[in-house]
Formats: structure tokens, C-alpha cells, sequence
């Protein structure tokens, strides 16, 4: 008798092959369904425990609100009130912060920061400023401020460069602060005139040291001392010693008279696209000087004195004219205001009125003398009596500043300003 033979797996899969041909379309409608369904089922049960997360990690960020904005003039008190604090909160809390200064800024990018709860209700108010930071909070019904000094972080900085244009061109290229700038040419400008006398090639070097909040922010840069080689104006150094700057010879820097009556930081303020020249020096018969310069830069006086004349005069159209120690005498004409009067008391570097075009003058200029005895002078080459010098008693400790200043500024290699 023969044995059974099991029947082939062809032959009893053919009757589902047939089946699935027929309803391939069906079959995968309900793959993709199924798979659908099992992809939801895993995305609910994430979102559930992303739901328990959210509500054990995020709960106090969902409470409440923060508003900040910068300080100055009346922007914390529109602050508050657009927070929602009403007249008696915002005089609360402007009344809490008299004890620490008010409400107003001390340097740029002083800034405030409110804090609400989920209701609108005043959590706590942090201002900061300067290198304060002053809290605000609520205590029952009061307001109470309170002033946390953070750390201050001190960096010495150098940086040299070479003269391309002007001054203020060459050391912004090279990165260095515009208050660096600015009172480098403070330093130097009873000694360097940076309006005419620089030349493409002169060299410069300044060390400052600069002071940062733990935030980050610039609390003050201050120059410690400045060096500057040129063809014109040769070899200049100032290095701070107790409060002054002195050179090499231990002479301070501060003399009777500028080295130039435009003021220098006033006009490297307005430079815009590099567009700026070194105006041109002339120096004429009379020995005045002709400094020429865009209308309305403002002229200043060279030094300290009383205004002997001041109005419309000759062929200098208007005029100043001061009277200083020592029988000295300066003149400014050509200007196009003029903002001291006759018998009016002037400093050193203040000034008297603006550059124009007045009197005999074919373009805007400022023309400028200077007389002793009523003797007429040639500026450019004269010179005054500084004004003090090194102690005895500190002259070792200040040359042995000056040689680790001279070191650091004609070092090679020394970190630039970025």
C-alpha cells in the first residue's frame, strides 16, 4: 500500500496567492492602517510622560513673566507702568531705589529686569548698573532695595600699530576702544598735534588696563601709558605716575599752552566712512598759522587766560582774542560763531566758538597767533614751561615704571586689541 504524501506548500499557497493578487490594494490599505495605529498608541504614551516631565521641571518657569529693558531718563518708570504696575506700586518702587542712586543709568547698557508671577503680581526688580546690582523686592506691603557689588575682573591690554591716514583711523583698524583712542590723544596733546602732524608710517603704542563686570560688560578703560614716534613730531611718551602722565625726563606732559587750539577728541568723534584727512599747516609771513578745517569744528583755547576781545574784527571777521599769564597773548579769527564774551574767565581747552569763514578768508579756516609783550610769535616752534616734574623723593619708583612701560610699549609681539 503506498504512503499518503503530504500535500506541497505551493499547492496550498496557491489559493491565498490568487486571493492576494486579487486585493493587493486592501492588504496594504490595512498595513499601513495597523502600523498608523501602533505609531499613535507609542506617540501618546511619549506625550503622557513628557506631560509628567513638563510638570515636575517646568512648572516655576510656567509661572511667570519677565520684562527688561535699558535704564535712563524715564524708561524704568514707562517700564513698570507698561508691566502693569499702577501709580502707587511705580511710586514704591522708585522711592525703594533712592537709597542706591534712582532709577537713571551710569554708563551705557545699564539695564533693568521685572519679574512677575502668573497674576501680574511684582516678584522682584534687579537693576544693573554701572558695577552695582540693586534688588528690588516685596516685603508685606513694602518694597525693599538692597546692592551686591560684584567682583571686578582687571586685564592690562597693549596694543601698537603704524600711522595710515590719521590717527584715529589707524588705531580703530587695529581694533582699540574709542575711549582709548580718545584719551590717548588727551595724554599727547600738550605735545603732539594729531590734526597736522602725524605721517603715514609714524608709530604708536598704548597699554590701558580695562575693567569687566562678570556679565561681560566694560566698566572702564583707563590709559596707562602711550608712546608715539613720528617724522614731525618725533618721539613723544607719557606714562601715569600718582594720578599725572610724565615723559622720560620725568616732566609732566601738561603745559601753559596746547599743542593746537582745534580739539582733537571733538573732531575724531564725527569721523563717518573713513572719509577724514589730516588738514593742512601753513605757516605764514606774519608767523600765524592757518588751520584748515570744515565749517563749524569747534576752535578751542590754548590755554587758561581772560577774553580780551571777542567780536566782528578787520579782515579776521569774528574773532577772540586771550590774555595769559606771562604776557601771552592768542588770537582766533575767521570763526563762524563765537561763544565767549569780552571779560569772560576761559580754561584750557574750552571753547570759544567754531570754525567758519568770516573777514578776508577765501574757505573755511581757522587763523591763529599768538603774541608775548605784543610781540607776535611763531607757535609752532616755541616752547612753555611744564608744569611740574617727578618728586625726588618718587624719582626711583618712577623710572622704574617708566623702564617697564618703555618695555612693554617698543616690545614685539605684544598682544593687539580684538
Amino acid at each position: 500500500m503506498d504512503a499518503v504524501k503530504p500535500p506541497r506548500l505551493d499547492s496550498i499557497l496557491a489559493p491565498f496567492r490568487g486571493l492576494l493578487a486579487e486585493n493587493r490594494a486592501l492588504v496594504m490599505r490595512l498595513a499601513l492602517y495597523g502600523a498608523a495605529a501602533l505609531l499613535l498608541a507609542a506617540g501618546l504614551k511619549i506625550r503622557a510622560v513628557l506631560q509628567v516631565r513638563a510638570a515636575v521641571y517646568d512648572e516655576p518657569y510656567e509661572k511667570v513673566t519677565v520684562f527688561e529693558g535699558d535704564l535712563g531718563s524715564e524708561q524704568l518708570r514707562e517700564g513698570l507702568e507698561d508691566s502693569g504696575s499702577d501709580a502707587v506700586e511705580v511710586r514704591a518702587v522708585l522711592a525703594a531705589l533712592k537709597a542706591f542712586g534712582g532709577a537713571g543709568r551710569e554708563r551705557h547698557g545699564d539695564m533693568y529686569r521685572l519679574v512677575r508671577d502668573a497674576d501680574g503680581g511684582f516678584l522682584h526688580l534687579t537693576l544693573n548698573r554701572g558695577k552695582k546690582r540693586v534688588l528690588v523686592v516685596r516685603q508685606g506691603g513694602k518694597f525693599v532695595s538692597s546692592s551686591v557689588d560684584p567682583q571686578v575682573v582687571t586685564r592690562n591690554r597693549t596694543a601698537h600699530g603704524s600711522i595710515r591716514g590719521n590717527l584715529w583711523l589707524s588705531m580703530s583698524r587695529e581694533g582699540i576702544p574709542a575711549e582709548v583712542i580718545q584719551e590717548f590723544a588727551d595724554v599727547f596733546q600738550w605735545t603732539v598735534d594729531f590734526l597736522t602732524e602725524p605721517r603715514d608710517g609714524d608709530s604708536y603704542a598704548v597699554s590701558w588696563t580695562e575693567e569687566r563686570t562678570p556679565d561681560g560688560r566694560v566698566w572702564s578703560r583707563d590709559v596707562s601709558a602711550g608712546l608715539y614716534k613720528g617724522r614731525v613730531a618725533g618721539r613723544a611718551v607719557g606714562v601715569q605716575f600718582d594720578g599725572d602722565f610724565f615723559d622720560e625726563k620725568g616732566d609732566a606732559l601738561e603745559s601753559m599752552f596746547l599743542r593746537a587750539p582745534l580739539n582733537y577728541r571733538r573732531i575724531s568723534s564725527s569721523f563717518s566712512g573713513g572719509r577724514y584727512h589730516p588738514v593742512l599747516r601753513r605757516v605764514r609771513p606774519h608767523h600765524g598759522i592757518d588751520y584748515a578745517a570744515a565749517r563749524g569744528t569747534p576752535v578751542v583755547s590754548v590755554g587758561a587766560g581772560r577774553v580780551v576781545f571777542s567780536g566782528r574784527r578787520g579782515g579776521y571777521g569774528n574773532a577772540v582774542e586771550v590774555r595769559h599769564a606771562n604776557d601771552f597773548d592768542t588770537l582766533y579769527g575767521h570763526l563762524n560763531s563765537i561763544s565767549v564774551r569780552q571779560g569772560a574767565h576761559v580754561r584750557q581747552g574750552q571753547v570759544i566758538g567754531t570754525v567758519g569763514s568770516t573777514g578776508l578768508s577765501t574757505g573755511p579756516h581757522l587763523h591763529f597767533q599768538i603774541s608775548k609783550a605784543g610781540r607776535w610769535i611763531n607757535f609752532l616752534s616755541m616752547k612753555t614751561q611744564r608744569s611740574r616734574s617727578v618728586p625726588k623723593a618718587r624719582r626711583k619708583a618712577f623710572d622704574a615704571l617708566l623702564a617697564r612701560s618703555i618695555a612693554v610699549l617698543e616690545g614685539d609681539g605684544a598682544p593687539a586689541a580684538r
